[in-house]
């Protein structure tokens, strides 16, 4: 009886120890296989990812944060950070996200990009060095693969010393991302959607001026992105011939009255225009002046203090616009 009960005991334990060794082969296998797709960029397991994701959702029932088209030809998510911008593009399965808040606000952005399956920024744009703009974009950086960072040229003069931007830097380079100075009529394709960079087309010693501003396009329609720019800027822009029009304005500045100026919003021609900024903002944005221009040029207008995060959605020419919260009135 000993013998065989220890014959049995044997047996048992060499079949737990054979299991553990093919486990473990195959989880060696399986990370080796990814390391293996990560360097030669075939993109296989993050489509196993993108799959794994969504069946989570499904079998959770956990919903996006706004509703909207996943197969529109391309989408702009005006991400609401508070009082700040973020703005997301998804075009033909790509991705470029345009500024990103406050410091504290890149987990709520990589919160967003993952619940609605965003696995990699193909090209991150901080419009200009202000922290209500490129706050968040070290920690996305440190948490989502970014193929390239683009920003627009400063004077040595206004180059800013803080924390926030060296932050920013210092992600870049420990990541080994592609760091570029935007240049003006630049274009940047995205499937059948092409980004241009428009401006600055000046050297200024106000940083909100140094705004990157670039056009969306995808075939008849497009999104003009302004990031802070003013006045000012706005009219050398205008007196460079740059082509402006636009179906979709995101106002400069949050909405405020030292941006969209008449002859600007004019020379755009919206359809729709968005304020990004913060519910109860210290700062009044948007302002009185700014919401009455826009609703007597008869743009709808969306405001992500009032309406949370704002999607646009683009299918056969057609604009779609879903938002977080219904507002009455």
């Amino acid at each position: 009886m000993a013998k065989r009960k220890t014959y049995k005991k044997y047996k048992k334990n060499k079949t737990i120890s054979t299991s553990a060794i093919v486990l473990t082969a195959i989880f060696v296998s399986f990370f080796a296989l990814r390391a293996v797709d990560e360097w030669l960029s075939l993109g296989l397991f993050a489509k196993f990812d993108a799959m794994v994701v969504q069946w989570t959702k499904q079998v959770t029932n956990q919903k996006p944060p706004v509703s909207f088209d996943p197969n529109a030809d391309f989408s702009v998510h005006f991400i609401d950070v508070g009082q700040g911008d973020c703005t997301l593009i998804l075009s033909d399965g790509h991705a470029i996200l345009i500024d990103a808040g406050e410091n504290d606000k890149g987990d709520d952005i990589l919160a967003y990009l993952d619940d609605i399956g965003v696995q990699k920024i193909d090209l991150m744009i901080a419009t200009h060095p202000h922290s209500d703009h490129i706050g968040g974009l070290d920690t996305v950086i440190q948490g989502i693969s970014v193929k390239e960072v683009l920003m627009p040229p400063l004077k040595s003069s206004v180059v800013p010393t803080t924390k926030t931007y060296t932050d920013l830097l210092t992600a870049v380079k420990e990541k080994n991302i592609t760091l570029k100075q935007s240049k003006v009529l630049e274009e940047y394709r995205f499937g059948n959607g092409k980004l241009t960079v428009l401006g600055p087309v000046a050297n200024y010693d106000e940083l909100n001026n140094t705004s990157l501003v670039a056009r969306f396009d995808y075939g008849e329609l497009s999104v003009l992105l302004t990031g802070d720019m003013e006045a000012d800027a706005e009219r050398d822009l205008l007196a460079s011939g740059a082509s402006v029009s636009a179906d979709v304005l995101k106002l400069g500045h949050h909405g405020s009255s030292t941006s969209t100026s008449d002859a600007f919003l004019q020379a755009v021609g919206p359809r729709i225009c968005i304020a990004e900024c913060g519910e109860a903002n210290e700062y009044g944005h948007p302002h009185e002046e700014i919401i009455e221009r826009v609703s007597s040029y008869g743009a709808a207008f969306y405001r992500t203090d009032l309406y949370g995060h704002i999607v646009l959605s683009a299918k056969d020419g057609a604009l779609d616009v879903s938002t977080q919260k219904q507002v009455s009135g």
